[in-house]
């Protein structure tokens, strides 16, 4: 049936508009949605046949073939709208108001997760809580947060973020908050508003109808929030707290130790402390948040008994999902921060991308879903035997009693059973999910299943990455293909790991340098285009094999492809490199005649595309000369066209030049560097986020005196007496000699220490005579953070990419996403 309104009530129980994210299609309804890349309408298709039977699909997108089609589709219902998201909202909107369960709305820069989960963890021993999953809480991610109300529930608990002016007017009237937390307020997500007081306001705006709002004063001489609140709901109760004993504020005093810190948190007008705590917490961004979980949960009703007995159950939490290298073959996915319902449902898909490899969840007792245990695990079962596990581990109570709803299960009380039984090491070839709530410390799990013992470790940011191939996806626009560069093991970050998102994102053609790394690529279920800038002549069956596109730059490479597509009868892809002034590899202009002979004899060989490389297209010293490479480009490739008949793709700009260059964007462009979040280019720095991070840990702390030299060739000294600190990265690893000596910097706990002395193979040495609460098993960034890989480059008189693929296979690579 077609409906030409928004639907007031849905059959299904489940909202989604994600097509690749569809577990029970028969109680899905699916909001079909337009972006730059994509078009939710064209899997409309594919989902009925599937079995979903509710679509909220858009008024523009409807008039033609889609509408010729549902008639065929006769039974699901259409309800035909002019903006699909708007109507998710509206809907969310009209189902938050039948609740009148007290709900918690969080925003703030950051902290916002954080806040979420650990009020979760202390109200869910009291109150049945629904949170918002993960980091749901854009203008999408709020109303499937809201969704997820049912009748059982006591307390909601979501997040709310914006990047735009009037953002949040809308999110509040679908979350419509009791009580408000406001975590820390800074410069985070600015780029779209005029000022910090503008996104101040905007922010502010979650708590126009709240009777209740937490947050931290930090300014002694004005009370900012306060001010603001005056104007946006004077109604409301402000229930501030301060490091500071000031008026009409709690006041909350911290003694941080090395190992644990100390909290006692004063009414005002109180001399005595209401409420005193310790935790193993010791960082200020982690006590803030803590802080503001801990007054939130005496509002919400918690005593200072049960505030006090469920604050050491608090502690870090990675709040991103972490891709590793197993033993035995294996991948690892540890996404153990939560483990309710909506997580599972959003971590099962991952699974899919490794096609060619058995799937393995272990999963422990979900205590943090609000829903009573006989109706939760027949569900958690369905929605896991939609997905195809191979093998199913759980530990807990709950999973021993009710593992008749599982078709098949290995159970264990707890975790050290589970690892006792011996199981774990005869996973092999498999990908391995864990979900597991905190307590059952599934760490233990990931220790055993990981591949490397070496602690040092680069992180690459999926999501900042993901973020950076949009970006440069909007610059091209929609009708310029994207070609990007994975050779060098993708520069250093992991070409198998990078390739599967690039895949799942859609892009044209990857490319690498030689033909044994595209192969390793196909054996890991890559099947897009794959084009090879150096390949051999004896490589050809193996480049035939693997459906890998061979560059060809010279006449003895194409002579022995013609030869070889005649004895074996087969066509053969190419891409064609030209020689515009790099003078490395390619055809150079002289030769452009001969070339075009030999093409026009080869009608066995198509040609895929033509390219060049430009040689300096990020410096503007050298414009004119970029400016001299893409016009020969241009006049070669015109040529040849004219001989083919048909026109191949053309692409010549690379990471710099598609900024700087926009007219030789060509059919496609190059990307490289630039994916990674480096940039010369001043403007588009401040759009691309920072991929890599390279970390390790101290392995020992000992106090110099002034005199005493470091390190070898008694090089290294300090000014006066002090400490140093020895890291677990060396140059073995990647970290550049020439660092040594106080050129290269480690941040530590937010602050920058210098090296000390010589880099040896294995380790090397930091100043930390400034940091008084440092301890042994600290983190130590190498870049990332606050060190910038480019300014790293400059101190070792070298270029990013040189210290991005000098990095070790030995250092663990960690995929982190939200």
């Amino acid at each position: 049936m077609i409906h030409f309104s928004s639907p007031t009530q849905l059959k299904s129980s489940i909202l989604s508009l994600d097509s690749r994210q569809i577990y029970l299609p028969q109680q899905t309804a699916f909001f079909a949605v337009r972006g730059v890349h994509h078009d939710g309408h064209q899997y409309i298709e594919p989902l009925y046949h599937l079995g979903i039977r509710e679509f909220i699909v858009e008024s523009d997108a409807w008039s033609g073939l889609l509408a010729e089609k549902a008639k065929k589709w006769t039974q699901a219902d259409f309800w035909v709208v002019d903006n699909s998201i708007n109507c998710l909202q509206e809907i969310a909107r009209i189902h938050r108001k039948s609740f009148s369960i007290p709900v918690i709305g969080i925003t703030g820069s950051n902290g916002k997760t954080t806040c979420k989960e650990w009020l979760a963890t202390l109200l869910q021993t009291k109150f049945s809580i629904v949170k918002s999953p993960k980091s749901f809480n854009s203008q999408i991610g709020v109303p499937l947060s809201v969704w997820g109300l049912k009748a059982q529930h006591q307390i909601a608990i979501f997040e709310a973020g914006i990047s735009r002016v009037g953002e949040m007017q809308r999110i509040e009237k679908i979350i419509q908050p009791t009580w408000g937390v406001f975590t820390h307020f800074g410069e985070a997500h600015g780029q779209n508003f005029e000022s910090d007081h503008q996104k101040l306001q905007e922010k502010l705006q979650l708590f126009a109808h709240v009777e209740k709002l937490v947050y931290r004063r930090k300014n002694i001489n004005q009370d900012v929030i306060k001010s603001e609140m005056q104007s946006i709901n004077p109604q409301a109760e402000l229930i501030a707290w301060s490091t500071e004993d000031l008026a009409n504020c709690m006041y909350v005093y911290w003694k941080i130790s090395p190992k644990e810190t100390h909290i006692r948190i004063k009414k005002p007008a109180q001399s005595e402390a209401f409420l005193d705590v310790k935790t193993e917490l010791t960082d200020e961004a982690y006590l803030e948040n803590l802080c503001h979980c801990l007054i939130m949960a005496h509002v919400a009703g918690l005593s200072v008994e049960e505030i006090q007995a469920r604050t050491k159950w608090i502690r870090p939490i990675s709040m991103r999902l972490e891709i590793k290298e197993g033993l035995r073959n294996n991948q690892i996915i540890d996404d153990s921060y939560n483990n309710d319902l909506d997580g599972l449902q959003l971590a099962l898909p991952l699974l899919k991308k490794y096609e060619h490899k058995k799937r393995v969840l272990i999963i422990s007792d979900f205590i943090e879903a609000g829903i009573p245990a006989p109706e939760l695990y027949p569900k958690i079962a369905t929605l896991i035997q939609s997905q195809k596990i191979d093998q199913l581990i759980g530990v807990g109570d709950h999973l021993i009693k009710y593992q008749d709803a599982f078709k098949e299960i290995e159970v264990f009380y707890n975790t050290e059973d589970l690892i006792g039984s011996g199981i774990l090491n005869q996973i092999s070839d498999a990908v391995v999910l864990l979900k597991g709530a905190r307590k059952f410390n599934f760490e233990q799990i990931t220790q055993l299943l990981e591949t490397k013992t070496h602690c040092t470790k680069l992180e690459v940011n999926l999501d900042a990455l993901q973020n950076n191939l949009t970006y440069f996806k909007e610059t091209i626009g929609p009708d310029t293909k994207l070609m990007v560069m994975v050779k060098a093991f993708a520069y250093g970050a992991g070409a198998v790991e990078i390739a599967q998102v690039l895949q799942q994102q859609g892009i044209d053609y990857l490319t690498v340098a030689y033909t044994d790394e595209g192969v390793q690529l196909r054996k890991n279920g890559i099947y897009c285009p794959i084009m090879v800038m150096n390949p051999q002549i004896g490589e050809l069956d193996t480049l035939s094999n693997y459906a890998l596109e061979p560059e060809v730059y010279s006449m003895t490479m194409l002579e022995a492809i013609d030869e070889y597509s005649h004895a074996h009868n087969k066509s053969i892809k190419i891409h064609l490199k030209l020689d515009t002034g790099m003078k490395r590899l390619g055809f150079s202009p002289d030769q452009c005649k001969e070339l075009t002979k030999k093409i026009a004899s080869m009608p066995q060989v198509w040609v895929a595309s033509m390219l060049s490389h430009l040689v300096a297209s990020e410096s503007p010293k050298h414009q004119k000369f970029t400016e001299k490479q893409v016009d020969l480009f241009e006049k070669m490739t015109q040529k040849i066209i004219q001989t083919l008949g048909y026109t191949p793709l053309r692409h010549i700009a690379n990471s710099a030049a598609i900024k700087n260059y926009p007219s030789a964007r060509y059919e496609m462009v190059r990307l490289g560097i630039s994916l990674y979040g480096i940039s010369e280019n001043k403007i588009e720095k401040k759009s691309l986020e920072n991929v890599l991070t390279l970390k390790t840990y101290i392995s020992q702390i000992k106090d110099i005196k002034k005199n005493e030299t470091i390190g070898y060739g008694r090089k290294g000294k300090l000014k006066s007496n002090g400490r140093i600190a020895t890291l677990a990265l060396g140059y073995a690893d990647g970290y550049a000699r020439s660092l040594g000596m106080g050129k290269g910097m480690f941040e530590i706990n937010g602050y920058l220490c210098p090296t000390v002395g010589a880099i040896c193979m294995d380790m090397c040495m930091v100043d930390i005579s400034h940091l008084p609460l440092v301890k042994e098993g600290d983190e130590a960034i190498a870049f990332g953070g606050k060190i910038q890989l480019t300014d790293l480059a400059h101190q070792a008189k070298t270029i990013p990419y040189e210290l991005m693929t000098n990095i070790s296979e030995r250092v663990k690579r960690v995929y982190v996403k939200n």
